[in-house]
């Protein structure tokens, strides 16, 4: 091997300075190297896969992910756990359905009660109209009672979703048009029922009614908002930050 000029002179330097200070040619002795404290075996918490162990390293997350009762847990050993194929009705729905689903039985002993997915089957109180309140109190020159009724069933059918209630309409309505109905007829229904009490006078359909220039304005809004180009957005960034 040829060693360079710079590694020639620094190796001559180091053997005169050793000679001047009476110190063996030999090179330097090694130094010891330090030994690392063993690391500590942490046994691996019951309830925790080896998968998710390993990623975490054992530490613990800021916040719990799962509840420590849900862990896995051993079952009692008189407990027996089986899963069968049983027959249920929902209180969700009304033609009284009977269907079927795998369903943990324990110890011979098939879970009770309501459908545990009935809870969240929510539904719109839809405010309905005598002959006599609407002649009184809802007529519309731009609105038959026929077309009234059948927004009404629509909107009790499909719980207030206005684009699919538009798309069922029979009539060519707006969806503008048919918010606008439903909500100012149910808003004078519930003046008419209620003429002397304040109560009403922080419902919302009082408190702040539907205004449909508005609503039309502001979609018209957003869609200039979204048909624009990424030379227009970039250009109003500069408007508003330079």
């Amino acid at each position: 091997m040829v060693l360079s000029y710079g590694q020639q002179h620094g190796n001559a330097s180091a053997m005169d300075a050793k000679d001047i200070l009476g110190l063996p040619k030999n090179s330097f002795p090694p130094q010891e190297k330090k030994s690392r404290p063993p690391k500590e075996s942490q046994r691996k918490p019951d309830g925790i896969s080896r998968e998710v162990y390993a990623l975490t390293g054992g530490l613990a997350p800021l916040m719990p992910a799962v509840d420590s009762s849900q862990l896995k847990r051993r079952p009692p050993p008189d407990e027996k756990v089986a899963w069968q194929w049983l027959g249920f009705t929902s209180s969700a729905r009304k033609d009284n359905l009977h269907l079927y689903h795998w369903v943990r039985v324990v110890n011979g002993v098939p879970p009770t009660g309501d459908y545990s997915f009935a809870k969240y089957n929510k539904s719109v109180d839809i405010t309905r109209y005598t002959d006599e309140e609407y002649e009184k109190y809802l007529t519309d020159p731009r609105w038959t009672k026929e077309e009234t009724d059948q927004l009404f069933d629509l909107c009790e059918q499909f719980d207030l979703r206005f684009i699919v209630i538009a798309d069922r309409f029979p009539s060519s309505r707006t969806l503008e048009e048919l918010k606008d109905r439903y909500y100012s007829v149910s808003r004078a229904l519930l003046i008419a029922r209620n003429p002397s009490s304040v109560d009403i006078a922080a419902h919302p359909l009082v408190k702040e009614p539907y205004n449909i220039s508005r609503d039309v304005e502001r979609k018209r809004a957003m869609s200039l908002v979204l048909s624009q180009t990424r030379q227009q957005e970039q250009r109003d960034e500069e408007v508003l930050y330079y």
